[in-house]
């Protein structure tokens, strides 16, 4: 590519470009790291522009700009762990435009420039095409190959030359130097001379080391305090590779004990309850392979999971599937049976969801157990125990609709929607479900509308008016159905007329106001009548102005119809969070504001637009962060 083609395409580059390319938030990032001088050593080379950026390490980026116009794409390799489309490109692009800007000169890269062969994925022992004299000379090659210099073959040759003595003063002098090397080495002199418990000692104090403070990342600082489980990890490898998997199941353990409550403290974007889950895999298959009894292993790794908190026993699943003895099973299943009789029964209503999620899963390691040790008939009677006691309707009614034991599910349901229904919606929501599939099954679609009218009336909303109105068609009452359901969103009447069956209004758990005008005004959308969803709008806004939940969606919907009524919403959304003075708010502003531009766009009205971007940028000109946002917009160039 030319310099004269790549500042072409430099210079037709806007700020929306770059948005367009890697999100706001990087965008800002990147420019914050271009104004604060991390761009360095700014060159071209063959495919584009190549910099180096300072961070928590110094990262090389490649940016390169494709095709012009509507055709134009920006791509980029960096060498940080993002690997393309990252601050570093964006700080790169901005370095390179303002050069442009600025009339300075930018060097070009030699061909032998360590970077670019970076960005190849080349290395010191790998060749450039001037190596050779001719592609087809294989002699040449060879030859070349063979002579050719590396820095291992270079440490090999130094190390060839001297005897043993020199050489364990030489790596003792190396291990003192520098710590991981000593530890590397003590680790490896430890295993081989079988001191395992020094070993273990030295895992435990590692990780009592890393869990000493908690793991933090500032993704807009680029600072941290990362943990490192790799030690841990390496050292559990080597014991389970020499065949100790005692010990590394008691790391194992230890581990899971104290990695809940350490990842609890971490904000590092789950990183170090990764780095956990991976050193618990290997304990996991250390208790596959230990001499223990099958029983124990199998309680072991369900321990694990009843402790796991956090997603940490990933691999722990698959050991438990392997196991196929059916007595250790049965003696688990007691363990666990015995387990859960000792558990006291909550009467806190603050501990209560805590009691019965630990009980329910316990509860269905002992129906696992039961079923893999072929004890089926005790699953139902416990099912049943169990959902009177923590509420678990769903299962139980699932376990009967699988023995195909319909009438018994449907009863089921109908009492778990009877005693906790009210309390969690969401179980009622399923059980509901459940009856809905088991009346159709047996035709008994009155049943089902009928349901639909009870759930529509706890929960009125867009989707339980679908349901609603399904329901009504294998009636053949929809209109009927439709009139009672905006009647009673309209006043809060539940009445029906004619033979229609009126459904009691249930002890509702939150107050509903009436005319429900969120509902209505989604019914208007879903039916595409925009009359309808700015008569509710209207309605709803001279209530209460703050009805603002609906305003981008009322927008959306009328803006064929009445522009100029979207316009007035769009405007006072993107006004309301200008005036917040918050970044954030700037970016949501601007999300708002393209929607006012495409409007104007649309009705012809270009000038309107541009004079309402001038008054913008007038009333907010010391709101530096908005002025920048704006430029998104506009189709502002960079230079």
């Amino acid at each position: 590519m030319s310099l004269k083609n790549l500042e072409e395409n430099f210079r037709e580059l806007t700020w929306n470009d770059l948005q367009n390319w890697v999100g706001s938030r990087t965008l800002k990032r990147g420019e914050d790291y271009f104004k604060r001088g991390r761009v360095t050593n700014l060159r071209i080379a063959p495919t584009g522009i190549l910099a180096r950026v300072s961070g928590t390490d110094e990262y090389t980026t490649l940016v390169t700009i494709h095709g012009q116009g509507q055709q134009k794409e920006i791509t980029s390799d960096c060498t940080c762990p993002y690997g393309s489309g990252c601050k570093h490109a964006v700080a790169t692009v901005l370095a390179f435009s303002q050069a442009i800007k600025d009339k300075r000169k930018v060097p070009t890269a030699q061909s032998t420039d360590p970077d670019i062969m970076k960005m190849k994925g080349l290395d010191d022992g790998e060749y450039e095409e001037d190596d050779y004299d001719d592609p087809g000379d294989t002699q040449t090659r060879s030859k070349k190959s063979s002579a050719k210099s590396t820095p291992d073959n270079d440490i090999a040759e130094f190390l060839d030359q001297h005897d043993k003595e020199f050489l364990k003063k030489f790596v003792i002098t190396l291990a003192n130097r520098y710590p991981e090397v000593y530890t590397e080495l003590l680790d490896s002199a430890r295993l081989a001379g079988g001191k395992v418990e020094k070993l273990i000692s030295s895992i435990r104090q590692e990780i009592d080391n890393i869990i000493s403070e908690p793991a933090w990342r500032n993704h807009w600082s680029d600072e941290g305090n990362p943990s490192d489980f790799s030690r841990v990890k390496s050292m559990m490898l080597h014991l389970f590779d020499q065949g100790y998997y005692d010990a590394v199941t008691i790391i194992a353990g230890e581990l899971l004990d104290k990695g809940n409550s350490y990842v609890e403290t971490c904000d590092d974007e789950g990183d170090s309850a990764l780095q956990i889950s991976e050193c618990l895999e290997i304990g996991f298959k250390a208790v596959k392979k230990c001499e223990w009894p099958n029983v124990s292993k199998i309680m072991f790794i369900i321990e694990a999971e009843l402790q796991d908190e956090y997603d940490l026993c990933g691999g722990a699943y698959e050991i438990l599937e392997s196991i196929r003895d059916k007595s250790a099973w049965s003696a688990a299943a007691d363990d666990l049976s015995d387990r859960l009789a000792d558990l006291p029964s909550s009467k806190n209503s603050n501990s209560e969801f805590s009691s019965n999620y630990r009980r329910d899963r316990i509860s269905n390691f002992l129906i696992s157990a039961l079923e893999k040790s072929g004890r089926n008939e005790e699953i139902l009677p416990l099912c049943e125990e169990e959902a009177k006691i923590t509420g678990s309707w769903v299962r139980y009614v699932e376990r009967l609709i699988g023995a195909k034991k319909y009438d018994e599910a449907r009863k089921a349901a109908e009492e778990g929607i009877k005693q906790v229904g009210q309390k969690y919606p969401g179980i009622g929501n399923t059980l509901r479900e459940h009856i809905a599939k088991l009346a159709e099954k047996s035709g008994d679609y009155d049943s089902i509308l009928f349901l639909r009218q009870e759930e529509f009336l706890e929960y009125p909303c867009l989707k339980n008016y679908n349901k609603l109105i399904e329901a009504a068609v294998n009636t053949k009452s929809e209109t009927t159905i439709r009139d009672w359901a905006l009647q009673f969103l309209e006043t809060g009447n539940v009445h029906t007329r004619g033979d229609l069956k009126s459904p009691q209004k249930i002890k509702e758990r939150y107050s509903k106001s009436f005319p429900a005008y969120d509902v209505l005004i989604d019914i208007a959308d879903k039916e595409k009548d925009a009359d309808k969803v700015l008569h509710w709008y209207r309605q709803s806004y001279a209530k209460d102005r703050w009805f603002s939940e609906k305003h981008v969606q009322v927008a959306h919907a009328i803006a064929g119809k009445y522009p100029d009524e979207a316009l007035k919403i769009w405007c006072a959304l993107a006004e309301n969070q200008i005036a917040l003075t918050k970044p954030s708010a700037y970016e949501t502003a601007v999300g708002y504001l393209k929607q006012v531009r495409d409007i104007y766009r649309k009705t012809h009205r270009t000038k309107e637009w541009e004079s309402y971007v001038a008054v913008l940028r007038e009333s907010n000109k010391k709101k530096i962060r908005f002025i920048q946002s704006l430029r998104t917009l506009t189709g502002e160039r960079i230079i």
